[in-house]
């Protein structure tokens, strides 16, 4: 049934339509022993982006069901009103696509009925959301925030089977999009065109960029001894390879003992075939697993690192690297996803070369940094949120304003 919102005018009572929203991403979300929902990733300041265009979002999302609370293992709790979570099951086996797609699909079907607006950020649910967008002829609004090819291709031998496919599908689907938000300025532009309306906007944001910063790291550099160890970090997650920290160990064992290279790694997840490759290479102890840091810690953590190197197979545009970045560290990055245009030329390698990764580090070793310190100080403040959110509100009111009045 449409709901209808009652609004009182000078006496005159006058009915609006209640603007209903869903939003379909596959990233899992948690409901702990207590009923409450939260993630680290899809926050509340996330679904603010699409409650400031709608009355209630329907989010559409895999769920995981906890024994424990959500403080428990670290997870943010999400508290804003007009939130409604589907339990979607995970989609993301074979065995589990066969057994669960049709109860998945019309979970989401009752709701995309009554739905306006479409937002569509990736993974099998989403899939499931351009369907039924389709279905019931309704545009959509899609966030192109990475490869889809490589997500699958560097995960599992199925997932090379796979990858083709769906990086044909995800061509299709932005395509179709009515709209679509792409998070870097030109490489997802370039792989996934689309005949909707375009905008580059990140979806990583900057609280603030501070002068004070930039001169500290000056300073940091300046008073370096040479016979302090050069301290190198990468913040992911530790369980996959797509991240490529085990590179940069390699790549360690290949410059020797001459240099002093310490090499931190923070992230969630088992670091165990991380460890093996460090012992393989006879750097175990130069290797510190610093195991999951708060997000409120994690800045003063990169502020201790003399360079960051997200050495990654696969991204979008990296919260981490950027992160550093607004630290006015030295980075080095692959050319995966939009990392080379963050950074500058003499700072990429390809991803995968660990000779390339090798040299890069021996230059970087040798060198006091200034250089790239500022540029990547000056290049993050494109990514302040004041600036995106504005960004973001205005695209988004564009589409909202295209559904509902057809221009």
């Amino acid at each position: 049934m449409e709901e209808i919102i009652y609004i009182s005018l000078y006496g005159l009572e006058l009915k609006m339509k209640k603007i209903k929203g869903i939003f379909c991403h596959d990233l899992p979300i948690y409901k702990d022993k207590n009923g409450m929902y939260g993630c680290t990733t899809l926050t509340d300041d996330v679904f603010k982006r699409y409650l400031n265009h709608v009355d209630e979002l329907v989010v559409a999302t895999r769920v995981y069901h906890l024994d424990c609370t959500l403080e428990d293992v670290h997870q943010e709790k999400i508290t804003l009103p007009n939130l409604k979570f589907i339990d979607i099951p995970n989609l993301n086996k074979p065995q589990y696509l066969l057994t669960r797609l049709h109860r998945a699909t019309k979970m989401m079907e009752v709701e995309f009925k009554e739905c306006d607006l479409i937002f569509i950020r990736g993974g099998t649910i989403a899939d499931i959301g351009v369907a039924l967008a389709k279905k019931y002829n309704k545009p959509y609004f899609c966030e192109c925030a990475g490869i889809a090819f490589e997500g699958l291709w560097y995960y599992s031998l199925l997932g090379k089977l796979i990858a083709p496919f769906s990086e044909l599908h995800t061509k299709k689907m932005v395509r179709k999009a009515a709209y679509v938000a792409y998070v870097t300025d030109e490489y997802l532009q370039k792989r996934y065109p689309t005949k909707g309306v375009a905008a580059n906007i990140s979806d990583v944001v900057i609280e603030k960029v501070e002068d004070a910063v930039l001169e500290k790291r000056i300073e940091k550099i300046k008073s370096r001894r040479p016979d302090e160890p050069w301290i190198i970090g990468t913040a992911a997650g530790l369980m996959t390879r797509l991240k490529g920290q085990q590179f940069v160990i390699e790549a360690m064992s290949r410059l020797g003992d001459r240099y002093n290279i310490r090499y931190e790694l923070a992230g969630t997840g088992n670091p165990e075939y991380l460890l093996s490759v460090a012992k393989k290479f006879h750097v175990e102890d130069r290797v510190v697993i610093k195991g999951e840091i708060n997000h409120n810690e994690i800045l003063s953590w990169m502020d201790s690192l003399d360079t960051y190197i997200q050495p990654s197979m696969q991204e979008g545009l990296p919260r981490a690297l950027m992160e550093a970045m607004s630290r006015a560290c030295p980075c080095i990055g692959s050319t995966a996803g939009g990392i080379p245009e963050l950074l500058e030329p003499d700072a990429i390698f390809k991803r995968g070369d660990i000779l390339q990764l090798t040299n890069i580090m021996s230059e970087f070793y040798e060198s006091n940094w200034y250089d790239h310190s500022r540029y990547n100080y000056s290049r993050v403040k494109h990514f302040r949120r004041d600036i995106l959110e504005e960004k973001r509100k205005d695209f988004i009111g564009r589409y909202r304003n295209y559904v509902l009045n057809g221009k």
